[in-house]
């Protein structure tokens, strides 16, 4: 008993109290490092307990308010917004709550969060004023470009307008004047009236390209789905482009390997309009040769092929091909017309059908492009 009283009273007490002393130190240092880290904040930092009075405040905040005794005084007086706030309710609840305030011709956002342990609030501040300024720089931005938007619709609109009411009375005039001289059996002046035609017909789809790209670019474009016979809306096409292809002796040939009926479920303008485009580039690129539409099918997928033996595409410019406003050759003497926004409306009409495109193409030996329709997402596509 002796030994065991000896051993309790000089070796596990002061090994106790040891303890104690290093636990209470470890716990001053802390609050110490606490308190200078407050201190060495760049922002403001304030302690509150229940009734308002503020019992701490770091550098930053006696800086902020500088014009008043900060210790001792109200949070209310410094901060009127913490007057709508339920202090005794945020202690208990331990809740946090955030406010922005001008103060000294800046924005500063509080953070006001109970401590119910220590019956206490902290409140941190931050300066946001450079943040205010992007926001709002931000927001006038987006309603600038907004008001772009709309000022470039409306200039499209109107501009498409007041082309095509001169363009209807060109080509109506041209086919009148076709019609009276045909019996005089002339073909150079027939070439003149499938030109005058021809050349309407790209100043249409020039347009059209330019007011599709808007809607698609600002989503206005609406897409309604509905069953089309893909056969049937190349035929139309097919018939419509004969003369063009024919303009430029180039033989032009539609191709059904597929069902009589070979059916999509697509937006009927939107892919209309990817044909359209696809058909006019082939002819357009070809000097001599073929232009050829071959319709097939695979499972589910109605596949169509636009087969040229045009000029091709260069590797390099592949990764371009999409891309608005972009042609492989510019400037004044590129030897193509074009606004270079065709293939980036296809791509574009493409994703809005859920379709997919890929193309095999070769310099001076031609391209081909091919669109998968109902498309099962087996194919490596670009």
């Amino acid at each position: 008993m002796a030994v065991t009283f000896i051993y309790y009273r000089y070796v596990i007490i002061p090994m106790k109290k040891k303890h104690l002393r290093e636990k209470e130190n470890l716990r001053l240092q802390q609050a110490e490092f606490m308190a200078m880290f407050a201190e060495l904040s760049p922002d403001p930092i304030l302690r509150f307990d229940h009734t308002g009075k503020i019992i701490l405040a770091n550098n930053a905040a006696h800086k902020l308010f500088h014009r008043r005794n900060v210790l001792g005084a109200n949070v209310r007086d410094m901060l009127p917004f913490v007057s709508d706030i339920d202090i005794d309710n945020l202690i208990s609840e331990t809740r946090q709550v955030s406010n922005t305030v001008m103060l000294e011709g800046r924005y500063y956002q509080f953070i006001v969060t109970g401590v119910n342990k220590f019956n206490i609030c902290h409140l941190y501040g931050r300066d946001i004023t450079d943040l205010k300024k992007k926001e709002t720089e931000l927001r006038e931005a987006l309603i600038r470009a907004d008001e772009a938007k709309k000022i470039k619709e409306n200039f499209l609109a109107q501009i498409s307008h007041e082309i095509r009411s001169p363009l209807n009375a060109i080509e109506g005039y041209a086919e009148y004047l076709a019609d009276e001289l045909k019996a005089d059996k002339r073909e150079d002046i027939a070439e003149i009236f499938r030109s005058i035609k021809n050349s309407s017909k790209r100043l249409y789809r020039t347009f059209d390209l330019l007011l599709n790209m808007s809607q698609v670019q600002t989503g206005r474009y609406d897409v309604r789905f509905e069953k089309v016979n893909i056969y049937t809306l190349l035929k139309t096409l097919f018939i419509e482009f004969r003369s063009m292809a024919e303009e430029k002796n180039i033989a032009f040939t539609l191709v059904n390997k597929g069902d009589e009926n070979p059916n999509a479920y697509v937006d009927h303008y939107s892919i209309v309009q990817v044909f359209t485009n696809l058909i006019d580039n082939a002819i357009k690129y070809t000097k001599e040769g073929e232009v050829e539409i071959i319709i097939s099918q695979e499972d589910s997928n109605v596949i169509v092929d636009i087969r040229d033996t045009g000029i091709g595409i260069s590797e390099n410019y592949l990764k371009n091909l999409y891309t608005p406003f972009s042609q492989e050759q510019t400037g004044y003497t590129r030897a193509y017309d074009g606004t270079g926004l065709g293939l980036a409306l296809v791509k574009s009409f493409l994703d809005l059908n859920r379709a997919r495109i890929k193309v095999q193409t070769e310099v001076n030996k031609g391209t081909t492009f091919t669109v998968v329709l109902n498309g099962e997402k087996r194919w490596k596509m670009q």
